[in-house]
Formats: structure tokens, C-alpha cells, sequence
């Protein structure tokens, strides 16, 4: 009986589906795996020890690869710091788009939902290699390239964010731009103002009249409006 038995749980052993290995990934998937992972590792070597010390040999080393898989993929040593700019107003466009897909907002949500999506960035660890990166960059003297890359990077897509959120209810490009300017250069001092001192302030009445602000600035404080312009 007991022979028997051992039979029967084998054979139902047997009958049991086999784990199955997950699908190899495609080359382009390893791709914007190991980007991924050389942009982290900037991020994370540029908050740890600065970004005089974010050597090749330091990027490599945190992100598991060689210096020679990293240039195959960036290029060089400046246009893997670059591509950590772009991934930063990168993910904040795909995030404005995902939020606009979600359905209709309104003035008052979209100001809201931009000054806090903006500000969850800003006080992130990677504003500061962000940040870091950019006060680099413009320390050197001449045009370059690079540096019409990082200003293309920083303005022009934030222009563009704003226009897309803000563009379809009326508001003239000439009133759009000075707003942006001042809630974006509000939100920036304040993140730098958190990294000063012990204590990390929440902003929280700041922010709050700021969205105030901005939505009076745009005219859209009393949207819907009955009048036809």
C-alpha cells in the first residue's frame, strides 16, 4: 500500500505544471535597462559625493556595468549627465500626458496637479544631482552644444508642458510665459530653501497661494465663464 501510494504522488508530481522561465528580454529592452541604471547611478553617486566626484569609474561601478557598455549607449561622460536632465522633464511630460488622458480638468486641478507634481520633483533626491549638473554646465565659458541642449532640455519643455495644459482654454502664449516663469522660479527657491538648515519646511501655505496666484494670473479663476471672448 505504501509503495502505492508514493506512486500516485509521484504521478500527480508529475502532472503538475513545470515552471516555465520568463521571456528573454529584447535587445531594445536591455537597452533602456542599463540607461536606466547608469542614470541612477548618476543620480545616486552626484547625492553622495558630489558631482566633482561622479567619476566615470564611480558611474560604472554603481551601475554594474562596464565604462565601454556605457559609452556604447550615451556616447561620452557629458551626454550621461545630460540624459539625466532629459529624464527628469521626460517623465514630467509622459506624467502630464497620462493625467490629461485621465479625463477633463479643470484650471484650478491642472494648476494644482502641475505645482505638485512639480514640487514632488524638486524635493526628490535627484533635484540634486539635477541641479548640481546645471550649475556645472553653465560654469563653462563659451557656447557649446551641450549647453544649448540643457537650455532646450530645461525651458523648452517646460514651455511646452505648460502650453499643453494650459493652451486649450484660451490663454494668450504671451500670458502663459511670465506665470511660468514666476511659479517656476517660486517652486525652485523653495527647494533650494529646504536644503538649507537642519529642518526641512513644508511650504505648505506657500504652495497653496501660489496655485491662487497662478490661476488669477492665467484669468481662469472664474472658468467656466458665461462670457464669450
Amino acid at each position: 500500500m505504501t509503495r502505492v501510494g508514493t506512486a500516485t504522488q509521484l504521478g500527480a508530481a508529475d502532472q503538475r505544471p513545470k515552471a516555465t522561465r520568463p521571456p528573454r528580454r529584447t535587445q531594445s529592452e536591455r537597452s533602456a535597462l542599463t540607461r536606466e541604471k547608469v542614470i541612477q547611478a548618476v543620480v545616486d553617486c552626484i547625492a553622495d559625493e558630489g558631482l566633482s566626484k561622479t567619476t566615470a569609474a564611480r558611474i560604472a561601478k554603481r551601475a554594474g556595468v562596464t565604462w565601454g557598455a556605457i559609452v556604447h549607449q550615451f556616447g561620452d561622460k557629458d551626454s550621461v549627465l545630460l540624459a539625466v536632465l532629459e529624464r527628469s522633464f521626460g517623465n514630467l511630460s509622459k506624467s502630464v500626458a497620462q493625467a490629461m488622458a485621465g479625463g477633463a480638468r479643470t484650471p484650478r486641478e491642472r494648476v494644482s496637479w502641475l505645482v505638485d507634481e512639480t514640487w514632488q520633483r524638486l524635493t526628490a533626491p535627484s533635484f540634486h544631482a539635477f541641479l548640481e549638473i546645471v550649475l556645472d554646465r553653465r560654469r563653462e565659458r563659451g557656447d557649446s552644444a551641450l549647453k544649448a541642449r540643457q537650455e532646450e532640455i530645461i525651458i523648452g519643455s517646460n514651455k511646452q508642458i505648460w502650453t499643453d495644459l494650459f493652451g486649450e482654454f484660451g490663454v494668450d502664449p504671451a500670458t502663459i510665459d511670465p506665470v511660468r516663469t514666476l511659479a517656476s522660479a517660486s517652486l525652485l527657491g523653495m527647494a533650494i530653501l529646504s536644503m538649507i538648515g537642519p529642518r526641512k519646511p513644508h511650504f505648505t501655505r506657500e504652495i497653496t497661494t501660489l496655485k491662487d496666484n497662478v490661476l488669477h494670473l492665467l484669468e481662469l479663476d472664474d472658468w467656466p465663464r458665461t462670457d464669450a471672448r
